[in-house]
């Protein structure tokens, strides 16, 4: 079976690429889905499978040590891919994911963005400065080039600086900024990658037009929007399955009856296939819950794969 280190993956690694190949794999056939999230407390381990249908099934192992980056200097989130032929059940392919998980994640951000967010939007807010942030900002500048300020808040001030100043070294300016609320009343955009466990984005706080990507709501006891975010926006989901399994800027206010299941409009196949009815007029608040999915990671793996040995001149992602 083939190993594919993060080094290797780098080497495909083009996130407009990996944007358009989320949306084209959103055109497809709905994949079958599972998952299930075990461990004590405040560290997990989540195993998510897909199976497209077709031609390949395969699962990622994922650790969740919301800890590591500050008492072990490793990432919270470390991660695996193992892909199988679906003709054969044959394995074919086991991929490093901890920085893909990155990448998949950015870019399924960024394609709910280019979706859902207004296309004059000129302010990002990201509220987190962990290993997702810049990514974040990298991939909602591909699907607002025009965005002209960003701004950074994180609970920790000292991380927020290390966070801006990778990003400076890209030429990109971020503004860290102490007071989320004025942040959040600011931004056109506003993207959430923090793990917490209470609310930290309010409903009050949003003005007419803004999108509101919440990203790092993982289970069931996290989340980062609160009721009045959801009762006043139109909500949106990359996958229905995954938001309903169990992340609780969806449940929880679904359980309080605060929204329905009929609330939420359409996940990422119901926008690039065309599902959802109706424009987004100016003063639309939206709602895009990134809750996540193997098949997300079975889209990006495959393009990763695919891209690399189209450079190294191997025959696909079976190659031994």
């Amino acid at each position: 079976m083939r190993w594919v280190s993060s080094e290797d993956l780098r080497k495909g690694l083009d996130l407009a690429a990996l944007i358009d190949a989320l949306e084209a794999g959103h055109r497809g056939v709905r994949p079958e889905l599972t998952e299930e999230l075990i461990g004590p407390q405040a560290n997990h381990y989540l195993i998510r499978s897909a199976h497209d249908g077709s031609t390949v099934l395969g699962s990622k192992l994922i650790t969740i040590v919301p800890d590591n980056p500050r008492e072990r200097g490793l990432p919270s989130v470390q991660a695996v891919i193992v892909l199988f032929d679906a003709v054969t059940g044959s394995p074919m392919t086991a991929l490093d994911a901890t920085e893909l998980t990155y990448w998949k994640t950015a870019a399924d951000s960024a394609l709910g963005a280019r979706y859902l967010s207004r296309p004059d939007a000129k302010t990002l807010l990201i509220a987190g400065a962990g290993g997702l942030a810049p990514w974040l900002v990298r991939a909602h500048l591909l699907a607002r080039p025009g965005l002209e300020k960003i701004y950074l808040w994180n609970r920790t001030s000292d991380h927020a600086g290390e966070c801006a100043n990778k990003l400076r070294d890209e030429d990109i300016e971020v503004q860290v900024i102490p007071d989320l609320e004025y942040g959040v009343r600011q931004a056109d955009i506003v993207s959430t990658a923090t793990m917490a466990h209470q609310p930290i984005v309010k409903g009050s706080w949003l003005k007419p037009g803004v999108h509101v990507d919440l990203v790092g709501g993982y289970s069931e006891d996290t989340r980062e929007a609160d009721d009045e975010t959801v009762r006043r926006a139109r909500l949106f989901v990359d996958c229905l399955s995954s938001a309903l399994e169990g992340v609780g800027d969806i449940l929880t206010p679904l359980k309080s009856g605060v929204i329905s299941e009929r609330d939420i409009e359409g996940d990422l196949y119901d926008l690039a296939g065309g599902g959802i009815s109706g424009g987004r007029k100016e003063s639309d608040i939206t709602v895009f819950k990134n809750a996540g999915g193997a098949h997300l990671d079975l889209m990006v793996a495959l393009a990763l794969l695919a891209r690399i040995d189209r450079g190294s001149g191997d025959s696909g992602p079976g190659t031994e």
